[in-house]
């Protein structure tokens, strides 16, 4: 996860995923490949039959909504999504995780938890849903929602027999948590610096 979109590079992903299993010794399902759905590569991948979990971003329960937060799910249906992950547990036995960030006033609504709990229905069995409440970030539009929100999202999942967990936040104090961390250089680029002269002398050196 946040290295990039493993399904538009599951060449290489795959070949990872086999060095893992095979020369390090982790085994298959203590590995998860996270995905925010790129059309027709689901199904690609259920059909190497791995034994691995697949995490899949979705963040909203309708497509509306989820093309405001994930601008690519334009071109990837909610409907498509929902049948190829069910595709993937059916060739796989292996339950899909759907990634659930809650940002506060946008998508942590009774509403929006009772939705996704009919999405989930639709899609069949062998699914968990996996609540990530947002870690804020300087300059960002997003909120995180407050622990009583959260709990009342799983109390609706749960009402409705959806299996579901909420992330343990570590690092938000020291804003080192999940999506906190960024380099200071992306808001001063290395252009913008100058060189010290000791810097200077040892570039020439070299």
């Amino acid at each position: 996860m946040g290295m990039g979109e493993p399904m538009m590079n599951l060449k290489s992903v795959l070949e990872a995923h086999q060095c893992f299993n095979k020369e390090l010794k982790i085994g298959q399902r203590m590995m998860t490949i996270s995905t925010v759905g790129v059309p027709n590569t689901i199904k690609m991948l259920a059909s190497h039959k791995l034994q691995s979990t697949l995490a899949v971003s979705l963040h909203a329960p309708n497509q509306k909504l989820r093309e405001t937060i994930v601008p690519s799910a334009k071109s990837y249906p909610l409907g498509a999504l929902m049948d190829d992950c069910k595709s993937y547990f059916l060739e796989t036995g292996r339950r899909v995780s759907f990634e659930y960030t809650l940002l506060a006033g946008i998508n942590d609504e009774k509403e929006h938890a009772e939705e996704l709990a009919e999405l989930l229905r639709m899609c069949g069995g062998g699914y968990h849903v996996n609540l990530i409440p947002y870690n804020p970030i300087e300059g960002s539009e997003y909120k995180r929602p407050y622990r009583k929100v959260v709990q009342a999202f799983v109390d609706a999942l749960e009402a409705r027999k959806i299996t579901v967990s909420v992330r343990r936040t570590r690092g938000l104090d020291a804003n080192a948590a999940c999506g906190q961390l960024r380099n200071e250089f992306q808001k001063n680029p290395l252009l913008e610096i100058e060189p010290s002269p000791s810097t200077e002398r040892t570039l020439v050196a070299a």
